[in-house]
């Protein structure tokens, strides 16, 4: 991503990250492929986009930080799953 979009830090990242938090993690990565997610919210991302470019909401560059993150977290998991790395 570009270096001068720096996202805003979550400060509850600090915290620990409870037991059932990361059981329903393990159990949504078990569930959802996540290479179905990942090109699902691209698709998703995209239509979006064609239907309301003229319209984009103010807090847009957020979503797209937000979305850019979750796919690099997606791209991991896929890595992880099939042994490959992504580019």
């Amino acid at each position: 991503m570009d270096e001068a979009v720096t996202p805003q830090l979550n400060t509850s990242a600090d915290t620990e990250i409870s037991e059932n938090i990361l059981n329903e993690f393990k159990t949504f990565i078990k569930i959802v492929p996540a290479n179905r997610l990942n090109k699902n919210l691209r698709k998703m991302l995209s239509d979006y986009l064609f239907y309301n470019m003229d319209a984009l909401p103010i807090d847009f560059k957020d979503l797209l930080t937000d979305l850019y993150w979750l796919h690099e977290l997606l791209d991991e998991i896929m890595e992880n799953e099939i042994g490959v790395k992504l580019e």
